[in-house]
């Protein structure tokens, strides 16, 4: 009987996974699908993922930043005349690498002070985590749009506590995995098949080539979509994963 329930909850879990990953538009990490299958409702309905629009545009995301290679980034950006939103890790901020965001091409949201997993703090170091952040920010005259957890982790409290300094969470439908050691080709064909209306795509500022994002603006162009801002997109709806259902 034991048996046959815990067979049972992993072919679950796997169907689950399966509903994230093979409704047209999502392109998530299995066990990372799996994880947000598990969240409640409450929950995913107060993310946004992806926008809920029939027109084909999509944003560039960054985690992790900023490192040695964000200024070189950066500029192939500018020279692209690509937009692109940063999350950044506040520790690593100075006021000269704060001034590197200073381009209208450029939005910047909290990927948090450390990057830990925010369900495995308590409320008050949640509470701290995100205050810590956004002190450092504020120093650098910094407006963060919204909130990344490290890991793409999330809980009740994280929720409320972004929710009460009108921080939104912010995920993403289609994963690169750049940070997988997905490069050239492999990388491009990964990102440009999963592509839909409204896609928000993670990537990383140290993971990922400069060629390849040099390739994949090209690519993603040649695909007839339109790469914009994400506080274009975070006008919209958000589509949900697994059920596709709107977040009102």
């Amino acid at each position: 009987m034991i048996i046959r329930l815990l067979l049972g909850l992993g072919l679950s879990l796997m169907l689950h996974a399966r509903s994230a990953n093979d409704t047209p538009g999502w392109h998530l990490y299995p066990s990372y699908a799996r994880h947000l299958c598990r969240l409640p409702a409450a929950h995913t309905q107060q993310i946004f993922f992806r926008a809920d629009t029939d027109k084909r545009i999509v944003a560039l995301t960054f985690d992790d930043g900023p490192l040695g290679r964000t200024p070189a980034l950066l500029k192939l950006l500018k020279r692209r005349q690509t937009t692109a939103t940063f999350f950044l890790l506040a520790p690593q901020l100075t006021r000269a690498k704060a001034r590197l965001y200073a381009d209208p091409l450029f939005t910047v949201g909290i990927h948090g002070y450390r990057h830990l997993d925010y369900r495995k703090l308590s409320p008050g170091r949640i509470r701290k985590e995100i205050d810590r952040a956004l002190r450092i920010f504020h120093r650098y005259d910094l407006h963060p749009c919204c909130l990344r957890p490290p890991y793409g982790m999330t809980n009740a409290i994280l929720l409320r506590e972004l929710g009460q300094r009108s921080l939104r969470p912010v995920l993403w439908s289609l994963d690169s995995q750049d940070w997988n050691h997905y490069r050239g080709r492999k990388l491009i064909h990964n990102v440009v098949r999963h592509l839909a209306p409204g896609s928000v795509i993670l990537l990383h500022d140290q993971a990922i080539r400069l060629q390849d994002i040099d390739a994949l603006i090209t690519a993603i162009g040649e695909a007839g979509y339109r790469i914009v801002p994400l506080s274009r997109l975070v006008q919209e709806k958000s589509l949900l994963p697994c059920s596709g259902k709107q977040n009102d």
